[in-house]
């Protein structure tokens, strides 16, 4: 990414059980004493309110793993609250970030939710993949692969005014347009 002339905002989740305690213990006391400017969007939408705080630290001399980074240049958080009625959430999240400017981060951060929210409203309502019940060994993962997939190739092919839902009731129906889809020609019976 570095290499490439591109900077990175990356999640910090169990897959770095240490780094992420380390990195959420020391922006949680920045915070809460202070220490840190705070950039906070408010967003009402639907009947909810989204308030969102934004901090971002350049004080990475403490943390062991940033020779495992290259390019790391500050740690991000976010607090996201959601009210919805009378019920709140709230939900913290942290980053490693190569980029330094507070209004970057903050648009990066919302760029990438802005498009998961997006496709996973698509998968769910498309796909039905918050209904499905598969559990056995790697199925779950095996199927939400399957499906992302399938969701891809329906965006990257078809008319563009054509919605998923008409390209995937297409592709059940009719099999020289599946084919098209999964081979990139026509079949061999149309050929």
């Amino acid at each position: 990414i570095i290499g490439g002339g591109a900077d990175y905002v990356l999640a910090l989740k169990e897959n770095h059980p240490t780094l992420c305690e380390d990195v959420q213990l020391w922006l949680d006391t920045e915070v809460a004493q202070g220490r840190l400017p705070v950039q906070e969007t408010v967003e009402k939408d639907h009947g909810r309110i989204e308030i969102r705080r934004y901090a971002l630290s350049r004080q990475i001399d403490w943390l062991d793993a940033k020779p495992h980074w290259a390019g790391l240049q500050a740690l991000g958080r976010v607090e996201s609250i959601r009210i919805i009625g009378d019920q709140i959430s709230t939900e913290h999240r942290y980053f490693l970030c190569s980029l330094t400017d507070p209004e970057r981060f903050a648009a990066s951060v919302r760029g990438h939710w802005g498009i998961e929210n997006q496709q996973h409203w698509v998968l769910d309502v498309q796909f039905g993949e918050d209904a499905c019940r598969t559990r056995n060994d790697h199925s779950a993962e095996n199927l939400a692969l399957i499906r992302r997939i399938a969701l891809n190739v329906l965006r990257h092919n078809g008319p563009p005014r054509d919605r998923i839902r008409r390209r995937k009731l297409r592709a059940a129906l009719n099999d020289d347009y599946r084919l098209r889809l999964l081979f990139g020609h026509p079949s061999p019976a149309a050929a």
